[in-house]
């Protein structure tokens, strides 16, 4: 680390994830109920892309405004948004079992759900390195 964190860019960074990531949650309920069912796993990968997207977006605009440490700024706001967004992920999956929807959160969730947050962290720490190196002038 080569200096102090720059919190207007983990909240930019933080903020494009959770903007596109609340997006995808809430837009994906709408998505599954147009979808012929036998196109589930099809959308549940194009969710991922976005997700990924989201997460490579938000490391980059991280490093690209700290201009420093840019894999530490990029993994902070994918830490950032799954933080923020996991709670309300929660809670809307505890409303849908109210509705009488039934849901599994059995271990292969949980062992998923940590798999894909790695991904995204590791993601956004490349992005938020490619930012960085590419704003430095060129050395002729």
């Amino acid at each position: 680390m080569s200096g102090a964190l720059v919190w207007r860019a983990l909240l930019a960074g933080a903020g494009f994830n959770v903007a596109l990531s609340l997006m995808m949650s809430f837009g994906s309920g709408f998505l599954f109920g147009m979808v012929d069912p036998s196109r589930f796993a099809l959308l549940a990968f194009a969710l991922r892309i976005v997700s990924a997207l989201a997460d490579i977006g938000g490391g980059a605009i991280a490093g690209f405004i700290a201009r420093h440490d840019g894999p530490l700024h990029g993994a902070l706001t994918s830490l950032a948004a799954t933080l923020f967004v996991m709670p309300i992920s929660l809670l809307r999956i505890w409303w849908a079992t109210r509705a009488g929807g039934e849901v599994h959160l059995g271990a292969s969730y949980w062992i998923d759900f940590g798999l894909w947050t790695a991904v995204g962290l590791f993601l956004a720490a490349v992005a938020g390195f490619l930012a960085v190196e590419l704003r430095k002038p060129a050395s002729r």
